[in-house]
């Protein structure tokens, strides 16, 4: 007896799957992406496996579900044509009579999640928790297409301070410093963690010696001597920024040879400073996915 079930997809079209091996729930929007495939990915730890296999346990308790309120269903009503009522007037007479309720359907709603992908390769649309991971079709790491996206939204609110005036300009320009420098550093600690748990990107003449020393990569490649000090000078200004509201102190100093008459003033941050950084980021981005395979 084969019972058909229908897993519909949510208001958006995403319909859920949990990886057989991490059980993680994320979502896909089936008729995206590669057509034909057989198998899926998982986006958080890679697992590969037939899509048969991803199914989520509130769908298989679902689809479970329906098939025991069909039979149940079928039964009762088989039961209810032996129904009958006892025989008036007589010594002995059986009746039968037949109660009950088919088992009922356990319906399940798909779960709400942080982000949605368009994988650049394929253009499947997933969505899963957290940021980073793998597309569920092709198997591509997204970090890349992420750490970009969120460039290019931090140079959109740039875009706002131009018409800004006073202190509404000068927090538009500091904030997208500081964005800046999170996308990245929230790229390098995805993309890196197991090969480098310890490195923290905000760190980026650290992370630059250590990865230099350990796996002969050097982050800076293609940019010049001037435009590195410049990248390492826009880090520490966010370190300002972030920890000593933007006023020079003896360590900026140290790190970035400016002249020790700034001390006690306030870093200044230009529109223009933070475009051009932005633009060395994507340079060094390449380099860490050219040089080390993802860990």
């Amino acid at each position: 007896m084969k019972i058909p079930v229908s897993i519909e997809p949510d208001e958006e079209g995403y319909i859920g799957r949990e990886c057989p091996v991490c059980k993680k729930y994320f979502k896909v929007k089936f008729g995206t992406g590669l057509h034909g495939v057989t198998d899926c990915y998982c986006p958080y730890c890679n697992h590969k496996d037939s899509q048969d296999n991803f199914w989520t346990r509130q769908q298989i308790e679902y689809a479970k579900s329906i098939a025991l309120n069909q039979v149940t269903s079928d039964l009762l009503k088989s039961l209810k044509k032996l129904e009958r009522r006892p025989k008036p007037n007589q010594l002995i007479s059986i009746g039968i009579t037949v109660k009950g309720q088919p088992t009922p359907i356990i319906y399940y709603s798909e779960e709400e999640l942080e982000q949605k992908v368009t994988c650049n390769q394929c253009t499947l649309e997933y969505a899963i928790y957290g940021a980073f991971g793998y597309c569920p079709d092709c198997g591509i790491h997204n970090s890349k297409q992420i750490v970009s996206a969120n460039f290019d939204l931090i140079l959109r609110i740039l875009a706002l301070s131009v018409n800004a005036e006073g202190d509404i300009k000068s927090k538009l320009i500091e904030n997208s410093l500081e964005d800046a420098v999170s996308a990245f550093d929230g790229f390098g600690r995805e993309h890196y963690s197991s090969a480098y748990p310890q490195i923290s990107f905000q760190s980026i003449s650290f992370a630059q010696t250590k990865i230099l020393t350990d796996s002969q990569v050097d982050i800076s490649s293609g940019l010049s001597p001037k435009e590195w000090d410049f990248v390492v000078e826009q880090f520490q200004k966010r370190h300002l920024i972030a920890h000593k509201m933007g006023i020079i102190d003896d360590e900026f100093i140290r790190k970035t040879g400016t002249s020790s008459s700034l001390v006690g003033r306030k870093v200044s941050i230009t529109e223009e400073d933070v475009r051009k950084f932005i633009s060395y980021l994507l340079v060094i981005t390449d380099n860490l996915l050219t040089g080390i395979p993802r860990s």
